[in-house]
């Protein structure tokens, strides 16, 4: 195993998940101070990730830029080993479009989705409620529920100026879930229950907005066809490292794979750490972990 010297705990950047992004590098950082290294917080929005000074990047970097590959060739291109998923991994789970149609084409199941172009294949959508989604954003930014056509085409409008790739999906009501793993670890299934009508950003980042069932009240049956479909999506994909498998399940108690984070939160409310926290697994295990399956 390769010695590190130095790290780089890369956060913050231009998305929209910046101020996300900074806290979980914050609590990354004390985490990696905790545990012995040397360590500095890196924004790229801001400079240059010296290799020089760095042997090693831990990934705090959400959104576009962070989980698009971006990041990921750059560091490769520096010769930097970093955590997490490599670039086309990234790519592939960053793009919500891209996604579902590798997921489809291998017969997992996700919700039915059209792709929105313009304002014109909203004729497409017959059934509501939809809920419409940028591709390339995550922390349920821009995501909105939608109980009519005309309600969608506002939404389309409003949206389609800050967000280059639009989609909508149907609306699976059911148990919200999310499954983490990191290689052939599986931590326990956490389920959701959000104060507000689905699992948007304010549930996912306000102190008591969420309710958290860890773990899950699974019968053994569905908790194992959870965990192996989130293994088939996690080996589909090339993922490396920690990732997070989001799910839905429907009255009729079957899983649906809404998406793929390849850079899971850091913060004090994110679901990994708490996942891992229920295993037994303190923050900075986590953190070392994570270092350890990427070298």
């Amino acid at each position: 195993m390769r010695s590190i010297k130095s790290i780089a705990v890369i956060a913050g950047g231009t998305s929209l998940e910046r101020a996300i992004s900074l806290r979980s590098g914050a609590n990354v950082l004390k985490a990696i101070v905790s545990l012995g290294y040397c360590a500095r917080l890196v924004d790229p929005s801001c400079e240059e990730i010296d290799s020089q000074e760095f042997d090693f990047a831990f990934l705090a970097l959400h959104g576009k830029g962070g989980e698009d590959g971006s990041i990921q060739g750059l560091l490769e291109w520096k010769g930097i080993p970093y955590s997490g998923s490599g670039i086309l991994a990234s790519a592939i789970a960053y793009n919500k479009i891209v996604t579902k149609k590798l997921l489809l084409s291998e017969g997992l199941p996700t919700a039915a989705f059209i792709e929105l172009h313009s304002e014109k294949d909203i004729d497409q959508v017959t059934a509501f409620p939809v809920v419409i989604k940028p591709a390339l954003e995550g922390s349920s930014i821009g995501v909105h529920l939608v109980s009519s056509a005309d309600e969608l085409r506002s939404r389309y409008r409003e949206m389609s100026q800050q967000f280059t790739h639009l989609f909508v999906e149907t609306y699976l009501k059911g148990r919200e879930i999310t499954v983490s793993l990191m290689g052939e670890r599986i931590f326990p299934i956490l389920e959701l229950v959000p104060k507000n009508a689905f699992y948007d950003f304010e549930a996912k980042y306000t102190a008591g907005m969420t309710t958290f069932l860890l773990p899950a009240p699974l019968k053994k049956s569905l908790e194992t066809k959870i965990k192996e479909l989130a293994k088939k999506v996690y080996d589909l994909v090339g993922c490396r490292g920690a990732v997070r498998v989001d799910m839905i399940i429907d009255k009729n108690n079957s899983p649906f794979i809404l998406e793929l984070n390849t850079i899971p939160g850091m913060t004090d409310t994110s679901d990994l750490p708490a996942q891992a926290k229920a295993e037994g697994l303190n923050f900075e295990t986590l953190v070392q972990q994570i270092i350890d399956a990427s070298l």
